[in-house]
């Protein structure tokens, strides 16, 4: 009874040349094209399928019965896979291009040897062509690039849907968010550095929405509002007569509650010297001891930590552990104030408006020299400074329009308010008074031609003549 052969190692001999080539189709999932050629040991062609004639533009009578290896030295086949075939008695793949057609295809090539080890055939089949690798390649990217916009799209999506007080409009907070992006699923532990009233805490709970924890518990601790006395306890909870006044039940701690989930110590730097040394033993090996207890916990969460002190020169200065704080900055985010991301400023004032009006049942908006003062003003406070401020305006208000008149006085005492576009004259006159005020802030921040130009997207010779026109006290 006849059965297929095991190629390319062995077939019979009463198998005929249809017989073999029919062995060899597709159907018997030996070969992965039907685009097949198969020569003798001579690099006669013998046999070509119907598909390689009409593909490659081949008539029968122009290749079957031609040598492989006349067809190699006139340039039809470069490089000939079948006379290579021949030559090295091995299997080869490799890209052969046909040249009257021009195309580049995927080749593999079998060696076919009787019982004793003798070649008697080479059969030759392309797998695919470049031009389809090439598609399939920018398919591939393609898809990359369309499944990283949605991933970062879901991200967005689902940071507005659970931590809309991160506003990300500035190239500063982009940059911050990339980073987020990329390392919201780490375990690596994160230091969220800035200025008080940055907005640390809104970074930590962004980072918690997007992660694979958002389910979990999101569990933040002020440090600096922890009494000495017992911290402790409060972190690491304690058991049942730990102490004078303790809860006849005992207590979880703080760290204890965020298992499964995020754990944000705001104020790190605040923690005392025996704390740190807890929190490093923590750190290291995943377990607590609550007060009194004599059993360790094994826990699982991902641990967050915010400071607006300069933690390299407390560990200078010995006031905080070099160990743990090398342990902290794994990954380090650092918010910039305010004042230096002049595009996240109207955003989040709306984004406040929008809060306490629906808190407070108000409809208000913000008049053009509000908003101007709101760009310009240089916000010693952060974020929280600009929140407060909007809440407390939202509260008061007396007209449906915020204007600066309603700005508390410390908003207008000391030169710290900018100064306000003209409300006299005309159209001409008033846009002439506004450029001048733009032009001024953007040099007096700036401080060159050079970036002035760079920052209002104008050329350099432009700000040169307007600089000379609004500035007086010119530095160059």
């Amino acid at each position: 009874m006849a059965h297929t052969p095991d190629l390319p190692h062995f077939f019979e001999e009463n198998i005929n040349l249809e017989g073999l080539f029919d062995i060899l189709s597709p159907k018997n999932n030996l070969v992965l094209a039907d685009d097949m050629m198969l020569s003798d040991a001579d690099g006669i062609i013998l046999r070509v399928s119907e598909n390689y004639e009409r593909n490659f533009g081949f008539t029968h009578d122009s290749i079957v019965g031609k040598s492989a290896f006349d067809l190699e030295a006139n340039g039809t086949f470069r490089p000939c896979i079948t006379a290579e075939v021949i030559r090295q008695k091995k299997k080869i793949t490799a890209t052969q291009t046909i040249n009257h057609t021009h195309k580049n295809v995927m080749t593999v090539g079998i060696p076919l040897f009787d019982q004793n080890g003798v070649l008697k055939y080479a059969v030759c089949f392309n797998t695919v062509s470049m031009e389809q690798i090439n598609t399939i390649q920018q398919n591939y990217r393609h898809l990359q690039d369309s499944l990283q916009q949605y991933t970062q799209e879901i991200a967005e999506l689902r940071l507005r849907a659970t931590a809309t007080d991160l506003v990300v409009k500035s190239p500063a907070m982009q940059r911050l968010w990339t980073l987020i992006l990329n390392t919201a699923n780490t375990k690596a532990n994160i230091l969220i550095t800035g200025e008080t009233g940055v907005g640390k805490s809104a970074v930590a709970k962004a980072i918690h929405a997007i992660s694979n924890r958002a389910n979990g518990p999101f569990i933040e601790v002020n440090c600096a509002v922890l009494h000495e006395n017992l911290i402790e306890s409060e972190l690491f909870g304690y058991e049942k007569g730990a102490f004078t006044g303790a809860a006849s039940a005992g207590k979880i701690g703080k760290i204890e509650l965020a298992n499964h989930g995020t754990l944000f110590l705001d104020e790190i730097g605040e923690l005392p010297p025996h704390i740190q040394s807890k929190l490093l033993q923590l750190i290291q090996e995943k377990t607590i001891e609550r007060v009194s207890g004599t059993k360790r916990i094994e826990l699982d969460f991902r641990l967050l930590v915010a400071t607006n002190r300069n933690l390299e020169e407390e560990v200078q200065r010995g006031l905080f552990r070099s160990d743990l704080f090398y342990r902290l900055n794994v990954i380090r985010v650092h918010i910039p104030p305010l004042r230096q991301r002049p595009e996240d400023i109207l955003p989040m004032a709306h984004q406040f408006l929008e809060r306490f009006c629906k808190e407070y049942g108000k409809q208000l908006a913000l008049s053009p020299r509000f908003v101007a003062f709101l760009e310009q003003y240089p916000w010693p406070g952060n974020v929280r400074q600009l929140e407060n401020l909007m809440e407390r305006l939202v509260i008061t208000a007396q007209n449906p329009i915020l204007d600066i008149t309603a700005l508390p006085l410390e908003y207008n005492s000391g030169g710290s308010a900018p100064d306000l576009p003209s409300q006299e004259g005309t159209l001409a006159e008033r846009m002439d008074a506004f450029e001048g005020q733009i032009i001024r802030d953007s040099y007096r921040r700036c401080g060159t031609t050079v970036a002035v130009a760079k920052e209002l997207g104008i050329s350099q010779a432009t700000a040169v003549r307007k600089i000379a026109k609004y500035v007086k006290d010119r530095k160059e």
